[in-house]
């Protein structure tokens, strides 16, 4: 390296590491060195992946970057080279099949993608801090797929780069990291978007759609249902083991306090410290249509302090007062005040171990559905592993894991109207292209960080409610804070370690 570029990637870093801590005491919006919003349409949008292997990272784009047009990964970010690997694999293999394909498209694919990716590896980097610092001018945008815990800090420093974002749900895993995120998409107005992927279903947007039309009538109960389980381990992990060779695991903790490297530790849903649970995992899915449809957003817009008539009410009941690990079973109610016309609405998360979700919940479901007309027969489609009921006063609406059904019951009431394609929403091309066009000049995705940040704060004050069951916490979203309960108040956020900042 010349003295020159040493100079340069000097001064880079202070620069960078001067603006993480201005952010630290506020919002810092810093310019891309080339605007998303100005590509033209035969211009590359260059990806940056950080968490290759994630859900999101994997099966969107490792295996998926030539279905959006003109879109390179460009550069990768991840702690563990045994997933780096995996995409390697991946790659090699879709290169070699894919040139000896019959059909077109992938011949192409794999002579403009796949086997370019596998013969000259983007650059990799373990720490994104270091990736936004050295390599900002190699990438016009980032997807965040790693675990649960860094979603908010990595999407964060991110947006402050000038970079779109699309992040891998749960956005956040405490209050103040979503209230944060939510301010800066407001100032920075990128193109964002959390992967909820129910969102961009023609049966999602109907079901949004249909509610707003006044179809169910006044809805003031939702019950969203999960039946998995919670962990509910009792201690940590016990000993420490060997860090394996290809996992940095400092960066793997990030901003969490630091602790020994042991395996369980990883358990990507297990430990309060770095998750929602379940609550985090299938909450921004099940409870989307609901939240979006019923305008809970705007209590985000209302007036701090507005006499209190803004507040939500959070109780749990739990089947274990868990402070490390998550329950066996939890329901959590969230009393939710009228918005404009919409009357108050109870949001009520049901989740536990099957055949139940929570302790006594199929069977209230099993009598709603009849009493709207459901035959026995239909019960088990109706109620599968994952789902949201939203019971108005005209009749009652069923809608699947990811949200992308609509049933309407009683059936007769609703023969007429359509359940499967959105008449005033626009269609979406997918929901990963849908970021992707964003990044290009289209309209910003459905589930932009504006929308999909107070969903995840709603989310986090209910998992927070597990940590006092049995009592009520009130929450004002207008300020961002619990106004009945110190103690539950405490754990809106959480301190991060040297180096870190959202």
């Amino acid at each position: 390296m010349t003295a020159n570029n040493k100079l340069t990637r000097t001064l880079t870093r202070r620069r960078f590491l001067s603006r993480s801590v201005a952010a630290a005491g506020g919002i810092l919006i810093l310019p891309s060195a080339r605007s998303a919003f100005a590509y033209a349409a035969n211009e590359r949008l260059r990806l940056a992946v950080v968490g290759m292997a994630g859900y999101g990272a994997y099966h969107g784009f490792a295996e998926a970057i030539h279905s959006y047009g003109n879109v390179g990964y460009a550069v990768s970010c991840d702690v563990d080279l045994r997933k780096v690997q995996r995409v390697y694999e991946s790659w090699e293999k879709r290169a070699a099949e894919w040139s000896r394909s019959e059909k077109l498209d992938q011949r192409t694919a794999a002579a403009e993608y796949y086997g370019p990716l596998a013969a000259k590896k983007p650059p990799l980097y373990a720490d994104f801090r270091r990736m936004l610092d050295e390599a900002a001018d190699q990438f016009d945008a980032v997807v965040v797929a790693t675990p649960d815990h860094t979603h908010a800090n990595i999407a964060a420093a991110a947006l402050r780069a000038g970079k779109p974002v699309f992040a891998e749900k749960p956005l956040t895993i405490s209050a103040h990291e979503a209230r944060a995120l939510h301010q800066l998409a407001a100032k920075c107005k990128l193109p964002t978007q959390m992967n909820n992927g129910g969102t961009a279903s023609p049966g999602f947007r109907r079901g949004v759609e249909i509610i707003r039309e006044g179809r169910l009538g006044e809805v003031r109960d939702v019950h969203i249902f999960f039946s998995r389980g919670g962990r509910n381990f009792t201690i940590p992990p016990q000993g420490t083991q060997e860090i394996p060779q290809e996992l940095n695991w400092d960066l793997w903790l990030a901003q969490v306090r630091w602790r020994d490297y042991h395996p369980e530790w990883i358990n990507r849903i297990a430990w309060r410290e770095t998750s929602l649970g379940e609550l985090g995992n299938f909450g921004p899915h099940s409870a989307n249509m609901a939240f979006m449809a019923l305008n809970v957003k705007d209590l985000w817009q209302a007036a701090a302090g507005a006499a209190g008539n803004c507040r939500i009410r959070v109780h749990a009941e739990c089947s274990d007062n868990n402070q490390l690990s998550y329950p066996r079973w939890e329901r959590i109610r969230w009393e939710i005040p009228a918005r404009a016309t919409l009357p108050p609405v109870t949001f009520t998360w049901h989740h536990g171990y099957p055949p139940d979700y929570a302790q006594g919940s199929r069977k209230m479901f099993e009598e709603l559905l009849r009493d709207h007309g459901a035959a026995d027969r239909e019960l088990a489609d109706l109620l599968p592993y994952a789902g949201c009921l939203i019971l108005g006063s005209n009749g009652l609406l069923a809608t699947n894991s990811h949200n992308t059904t609509v049933k309407l019951l009683p059936q007769h009431k609703f023969e007429n109207v359509e359940q499967n394609r959105p008449l005033t929403l626009a269609a979406s091309p997918g929901h990963y292209k849908e970021w992707i066009e964003a990044c290009r000049g289209g309209p910003q995705p459905l589930s932009n960080f504006e929308y999909a940040a107070p969903f995840a704060e709603l989310l986090n004050v209910g998992s927070l409610a597990t940590r006092f069951p049995g009592e009520t916490i009130e929450f004002e979203p207008a300020s961002g804070q619990i106004t009945n309960h110190p103690r539950a108040a405490e754990f809106l956020s959480y301190e991060y370690r040297t180096g870190y900042t959202i």
